[in-house]
């Protein structure tokens, strides 16, 4: 008879010493399993299920996770770019100078990217979130753009955007016997950092496990204190390979991170009027 496999997650690539991204997910479905399968089996069951028959579903509405004061470091600070977003041309064939109105609304894209490259990770969005570098040009600018957090969603490069409306309503001279050119314009600003900052967690890890087959009858519900489930784990794992943390008294994880974040926004308009 075939038995029953506890459920097990993949080592995170080492290099030395230091650990990279931990995937949590699979770490808690492992401890839900074992002790799935330490349960004393209930008289009305004929067996246990094997790991192939079964769905282990987290859930992390009890464990809270505090994103602390990130630590910056400027890697690449591009020159600010100008774009011409719109442009008018009044050809005055007339004797005389002309009075005309200049209106246009334009929207831009700003672009927020993440990327962690040491920490960990989990099925849903990590719960890592990040201040904006103190150091940055027009720091209202990046805040209207991106708000005053941004989220560090998980290990692979994420893109958040967000639309930023530029418009203007103004008068111009067309003189008379030339063309008249009047453009809106942004200066677009674009850097790049490195991050690193502390991250705790708190609380209860609730994991269902359902039989896969059929009607996906409920099995058990495995209920664990965070801090107390990746002690256990930490206390095993002799050579550190999984993660780096550090568990207090009152079984609050403080839980190393970082990261590259690269900013792209838009952080003022001019408008340009000239003569053909």
């Amino acid at each position: 008879m075939q038995q029953n496999m506890a459920y097990r997650p993949d080592i995170p690539s080492v290099s030395g010493t230091s650990t990279k991204i931990t995937d949590i997910s699979t770490v808690f479905k492992e401890w839900a399993w074992t002790t799935y399968l330490k349960t004393p089996r209930q008289p009305v069951l004929s067996r246990k299920l094997k790991l192939t028959e079964a769905d282990i579903e987290l859930k992390w509405h009890r464990v809270k996770i505090t994103s602390l004061t990130p630590k910056y470091t400027k890697v690449e600070a591009t020159p600010t770019k100008v774009h011409v977003l719109y442009d008018s041309k009044y050809n005055n064939s007339t004797k005389d100078d002309q009075e005309q109105t200049f209106r246009a609304e334009k929207e831009t894209v700003s672009t927020a990217t993440t990327k962690l490259t040491k920490g960990f990770s989990r099925d849903i969005n990590v719960g890592i979130e990040l201040t904006l570098p103190p150091d940055l040009d027009q720091p209202s600018k990046a805040e209207a753009s991106f708000g005053h957090r941004l989220n560090v969603d998980n290990e692979e490069q994420n893109t958040v955007e967000s639309k930023v409306k530029w418009s203007v309503d103004t008068k111009i001279t067309s003189r008379r016997n030339v063309v008249t050119v009047a453009e809106l314009a942004i200066e677009e600003k674009s850097c790049q950092y490195e991050f690193s900052m502390d991250v705790k967690l708190k609380g209860t890890v609730l994991a269902v496990i359902r039989d896969a087959r059929g009607e996906r009858r409920h099995v058990m519900t495995v209920q664990g204190d965070v801090a107390t489930v990746l002690r256990d784990i930490k206390d095993k794992d002799r050579f550190g390979k999984l993660f780096s943390v550090d568990i207090n008294k009152s079984r609050t994880v403080t839980w190393p991170v970082s990261g590259s974040l690269h900013l792209k926004y838009g952080v003022s308009q001019t408008v340009k009027i000239y003569q053909l």
